[in-house]
């Protein structure tokens, strides 16, 4: 467990030229056999130079060391997002230091000045990495331009009249945005059978996205760009209907775990389909924008038995989550995940959860 100490050592910060009123208390995170004291001055920080040495060392130490090693990875779709004001619920780079990366839930590109800023501290700073994010359901989506009919445009004028060009031209419409704005990749969001099938999600059977299938078309596509230059690719929602050899394009699984009530409900879902290497490459999901302030659904039934006397169960059961080969879960997350920053300490519930996911309760991280 010595490999992870140096993310809740003490770091001292006796002055710095970047504080503000509001972002200058004492942040203090505490847990089982720590005591942990840490101030934090983010807010106002645009680059790493504006940090004073600890911090320095502090934020070299977590992106050579933690972000290196195997894990419970930390993610969440991030939205509000805007990078500016006193409130730190809207910047990446308050996020816990543990989270590995986010999807940019409500962004479409066109960042802003002030979004650029914190989104490359965020990226050169904490190690961190922000996708692009949205439903994919029908050729073109939100980047189909203004007055355009998207069949039209994508199928016809980018296409030559072939649907599947089109595809490829939706796809690399996403790579160039991501590219424009050094993103650091793409968050497919499949929902078929939660209400968002479409000519681009059209899915008839567990393992149906292979040979000429469009999503096929568009995930190969999306691959080719982005995962040579070291961006990623993932897939969340029903990443079940991908084939085996497709699901070795995509970095990560992300599975809506929202509803499920015990951990037996949970392992049936993500082991759905026949995936590459889904153990480590799943990572299981909490709904916040209304469990925020429990840690998620009440009632929840975890197979360990301490954890069901406490609050918080459901997502501590994710982040502990053991698969059948005795693998630990890949990583674990939550919707709106800056509706937990209200909590106190800020972020309680991601960081918690991470805490005993990778340190608590180890487990086999390979």
């Amino acid at each position: 467990m010595k490999k992870y100490s140096f993310l809740f050592s003490l770091v001292i910060v006796a002055l710095a030229a970047v504080g503000c009123s509001k972002w200058t208390e004492t942040e203090r995170l505490t847990y089982d056999n720590q005591d942990v004291q840490k101030l934090v001055y983010l807010i106002e920080a645009q680059k790493e130079s504006d940090l004073n040495p600890h911090m320095r060392e502090y934020y070299k130490k977590l992106r050579e060391e933690y972000r290196t090693k195997p894990r419970v990875k930390g993610f969440g779709w991030f939205g509000n997002w805007t990078g500016k004001g006193d409130n730190a619920q809207n910047y990446l780079r308050c996020l816990p230091d543990s989270v590995d990366f986010v999807s940019l839930w409500g962004t479409r590109g066109k960042l802003s000045e002030e979004q650029k800023i914190d989104l490359k501290f965020f990226q050169e700073v904490k190690g961190g990495k922000a996708l692009l994010c949205w439903i994919v359901q029908d050729l073109g989506g939100p980047l189909t331009p203004v007055g355009k009919d998207r069949i039209q445009y994508w199928k016809n004028e980018k296409g030559g009249g072939n649907f599947n060009e089109g595809v490829k031209a939706y796809a690399n419409a996403i790579a160039d945005t991501i590219e424009k704005y050094n993103l650091d990749g793409f968050d497919i969001d499949f929902e078929p059978g939660y209400g968002h099938s479409g000519d681009l999600a059209d899915v008839s059977y567990i393992g149906d996205i292979a040979g000429d299938n469009p999503m096929q078309v568009f995930i190969e596509t999306l691959s080719a760009r982005l995962r040579p230059k070291g961006r990623m690719l993932v897939m969340d929602g029903e990443p079940y209907y991908l084939s085996k050899e497709t699901s070795k394009l995509v970095d990560h699984y992300i599975y809506q775990a929202y509803w499920e009530r015990s951990t037996n409900s949970v392992k049936w879902k993500i082991q759905q389909g026949d995936l590459d290497d889904w153990e480590r490459k799943t990572i299981i999901t909490v709904e916040f924008e209304q469990t925020w302030r429990t840690g998620g659904v009440s009632g929840y039934r975890s197979v360990r038995n301490e954890l069901n006397s406490m609050e918080g169960t459901q997502i501590l059961d994710y982040a502990t989550f053991d698969l059948p080969s005795g693998k630990r879960i890949g990583g674990v997350g939550s919707y709106h995940m800056e509706y937990d920053y209200a909590n106190t300490p800020e972020y309680k519930w991601l960081r918690k959860a991470l805490y005993y996911g990778n340190q608590k309760y180890p487990g086999n991280y390979q």
